[in-house]
């Protein structure tokens, strides 16, 4: 318990430092992105290869990728559901807005760094159908009913592979079934670079994090925001009493379906409507919200 919760207490004060360090301008917005791209191409992926590789891959673990597609259908028709009456930027703000998670990017550096393989493999399945959903289907519909081009099948494919951590996962995938191992020095690499993962991806999440808002947000942010949390605490009591997973990957799916909004989110709402600044508010927020549903949660996990 103590070391878990000096373990959640080091991410916080690197998110607490990334944000304090770009308010006193020492780095800009582009150091952030600078981050992700390092984060999403490079630590990331490496932390999956290492934690497959040392993972004996489970066919019933495969279910745990329709989780994360079902648990992104559920919130994105009640997002859509209690929204419908609203213009067709706000219903797409919703949609792209009230589901979707952050695992990469802020999940994955706790269960990495608290509970090991076996955890962020489950993480990196149930981020899969995930994936799936944010970067084709939800993106589709949010773009059909804001009234832009509906992306093509050619489009989304692209979208999806060419996203390094998604061929990282099927490749991996691939070869646990196969029970294929990659040699040993590069298992020690791929160990040594993902293990900068926690620490690059906290400090990008402090680089995000900004909070202004305008009084009339709050009414959509809140409702969006009671939805995803009120959901969570109903999945987290599903995966927890009516699945036969073991402990560690129930604490992965639990820690999974509280991540804040998926932070391409807040692109997709920019691209396709005028809400990207409300977007933007509202992944800030559910960002403050996790890291407070964390600091309880791990250690309690843990």
């Amino acid at each position: 318990m103590v070391q878990s919760l000096s373990q959640v207490g080091l991410f916080l004060f690197l998110i607490v430092l990334g944000n304090r360090l770009k308010h006193i301008g020492m780095f800009h917005a582009k150091e952030a992105k600078t981050l992700s791209k390092i984060a999403l191409n490079v630590t990331l992926p490496a932390a999956i290869v290492a934690s497959f590789n040392t993972f004996s891959m489970d066919y019933s673990l495969l279910i745990l990728i329709l989780y994360g597609i079902i648990a992104n259908l559920v919130l994105m028709c009640l997002s859509y559901f209690v929204n419908r009456k609203q213009d067709n930027a706000i219903r797409t703000y919703a949609l792209f807005n009230g589901s979707t998670y952050n695992v990469g990017n802020f999940s994955f550096p706790f269960v990495q760094a608290l509970f090991g393989p076996s955890a962020l493999v489950a993480s990196s399945l149930f981020d899969l159908g995930n994936a799936l959903m944010t970067t084709g289907f939800i993106y589709s519909l949010g773009s059909s009913i804001a009234g832009g081009q509906r992306p093509s099948v050619k489009d989304l494919s692209k979208k999806l592979f060419t996203s390094v951590p998604f061929i990282a996962y099927l490749v991996m995938i691939t070869l646990s079934f196969a029970s294929i191992r990659l040699p040993s020095f590069l298992q020690e690499w791929m160990q040594a670079i993902g293990k900068a993962n926690p620490i690059i991806a906290m400090l990008m999440v402090g680089f995000m994090l900004e909070i202004r808002f305008e009084r009339s947000w709050m009414h959509h942010t809140l409702r969006l925001l009671s939805i995803r949390y009120g959901m969570a605490i109903l999945f987290s009591y599903y995966f927890y009493s009516f699945t036969a997973f073991s402990p560690v990957i129930k604490t992965a799916l639990i820690l999974a379906v509280f991540a804040p909004v998926s932070s391409i989110s807040v692109a997709y709402t920019e691209q396709v409507t005028d809400q990207g600044r409300l977007s933007s508010f509202t992944s800030s927020l559910s960002v403050i919200i996790s890291i407070a549903c964390y600091a309880f949660l791990a250690p309690l996990l843990a």
